[in-house]
């Protein structure tokens, strides 16, 4: 076992506007080592990834690397993002027909860092994304996504990888991939630390780092770490009164929530969906799943009014055919909507840098020069459909944004910038925004990504409560059996772009 120091780590503090974020940190990682680092959200973990990686510098303390000064130090984040090779970028532009023009191919990507095809090959390969070498950037899926940054990170052949949270919003073969390939680098000498949950630790990893509100609650091996499942598993209270006090809003009288009859999706030769049909009843709460790639997503933005290819389609929304003459703002008004995709476009840190290669004595950040938007504002965007808003609001929904501020236990971030917050924070903030307007529908896709089991347990919680109280509609998309709200008795399976199955009050387990 090579016990050289390559990284130390001692009384590492870090503070912003006078609070103590991260305070005496201390750890030594060995040559040999592979570290996890774990704790609830907003404990500290991702800003710590991002302090070994260069993108933040500690307020106090020591944090020194014992390698030559040309050795590259890698941070990939829990989302990709490639908004920097796609030119005028926003939400809907995946769907619109004409977008491939701008979107670079994943080869054009790989080729910018690798000129070896034998070395793309092998990456791809390992990462099971060989066919998508010719699929645009903005075509693939969220955890397809993911597999192309990790490819791309790979490719720079880094000595010290720091993953954020890599599991979110892989489908469980990706997860058991991405496992092997992370003890895979253990083995051919790579440094690795990763953020990551309790569950989903690989194999190798030799060291646990678990934080606390900043502090370094234990230090020990992968076979000493014990995961205290009690804590993590503890279900919440939800106030009632909250509940009863928020103002029902939502007074449609429809009786189809959703119809999709044959309905086909396609870009030039590519289907993404193939004939689907499907019916959501008012007051109906379904589960959307399938792996990776299946069309979860483009399904979604039929209904959400973001794919123009609606209209060429047999869809009928809250009782009527989409092209009668509704507008995009009269669906989106009847619907609260979250999803990773939506959460990327949120981000509005000046000094925004994700999957960056830093190395030693460097401070390359690319970032976006845009406003940054506090958790009040970006919760009261719900009202106007859009992605931050500094637009008045009214009194009662002022009422409103309060009320569920305080149901999801987040009023005391009421004036904090949305991007300072933990991402699984975060998540919690753009769910009162899905909540705050009372749509009729609620579309929540992979809306636990970046919770802690204690959040996912209080999310979901809250959601069933919400959806059951208000007689709501529910679609919910996870690739976890475990997050789906007790209420959800409908699952809709896709696969490949179609139907596989549809399963009526939750006949068998979803894998």
């Amino acid at each position: 076992m090579n016990k050289q120091v390559i990284i130390e780590i001692n009384n590492l503090s870090y503070q912003t506007e006078g609070k103590e974020i991260l305070k005496g940190i201390s750890l030594e990682v060995l040559a040999s080592d592979a570290i996890a680092i774990v704790g609830r959200s907003g404990s500290g973990k991702t800003l710590l990834a991002k302090i070994i990686a260069g993108h933040f510098s500690p307020t106090s303390g020591e944090l020194k690397f014992n390698l030559p000064s040309n050795y590259k130090r890698l941070f990939i984040s829990q989302q990709h993002d490639f908004r920097d090779f796609v030119s005028r970028a926003y939400y809907q532009q995946r769907f619109e027909p004409n977008y491939g023009i701008e979107s670079p191919k994943v080869s054009d990507i790989l080729q910018k860092i690798s000129s070896s095809a034998e070395a793309i090959d092998k990456v791809c390969s390992l990462l099971k994304i060989q066919d998508k070498l010719s699929t645009r950037l903005l075509e693939l899926s969220n955890g397809e996504g993911k597999r192309v940054q990790l490819a791309k990170a790979l490719l720079q052949q880094p000595e010290i990888l720091i993953f954020d949270n890599p599991f979110l919003g892989l489908d469980k073969e990706a997860r058991s991939i991405l496992h092997r390939i992370i003890d895979q680098l253990i083995e051919e000498g790579i440094i690795i630390i990763l953020v990551t949950s309790p569950d989903e630790i690989p194999q190798r990893i030799t060291k646990v780092l678990e934080l606390d509100r900043g502090t370094v609650k234990n230090i020990c091996s992968l076979a000493d770490y014990k995961f205290d499942e009690e804590i993590a598993d503890s279900k919440l209270e939800v106030d009632e009164q909250i509940v009863r006090d928020i103002i029902n809003t939502s007074k449609e009288d429809f009786a189809l929530a959703v119809s999709m009859n044959n309905v086909t999706v396609r870009y030039g030769d590519n289907i993404i969906l193939d004939n689907i049909c499907w019916t959501v009843k008012k007051g109906e709460k379904w589960g959307l799943v399938g792996p990776n790639g299946a069309g979860k997503s483009t399904l979604l933005s039929l209904i959400n009014a973001d794919n123009p290819q609606a209209y060429s389609n047999d869809i009928v929304l809250f009782d009527r055919k989409r092209g009668s003459g509704e507008s995009i703002w009269d669906i989106k008004n009847k619907i609260g909507y979250i999803s990773p995709e939506l959460h990327l476009f949120f981000q509005r840190n000046p000094s925004y840098a994700e999957s960056l290669s830093i190395t030693s004595g460097s401070n390359e950040l690319r970032g976006y020069s845009q406003p940054s938007v506090t958790c009040y504002e970006a919760i009261a965007s719900g009202f106007n459909n859009q992605v931050g808003s500094s637009q008045s609001i009214t009194s009662l929904q002022a009422r409103q944004v309060d009320l569920w501020m305080k149901l999801l236990q987040i009023a005391h971030l009421r004036y904090q910038p949305l991007y300072k917050l933990g991402l699984g924070e975060q998540r919690i903030v753009l769910l009162a925004r899905a909540l705050v307007k009372n749509p009729a529908m609620l579309i929540l896709d992979e809306p636990c990504q970046g919770l802690d089991k204690e959040q996912t347990r209080r999310f979901v919680d809250v959601t069933d409560k919400i959806v059951t109280y208000f007689d709501k509609t529910l679609i919910f998309v996870s690739h976890y059996q475990t997050d789906f709200p007790e209420s959800v008795k409908n699952f809709l399976v896709l696969e490949k772009g179609r139907v596989k199955e549809i399963i009526y009050d939750n006949e068998r387990r979803i894998e």
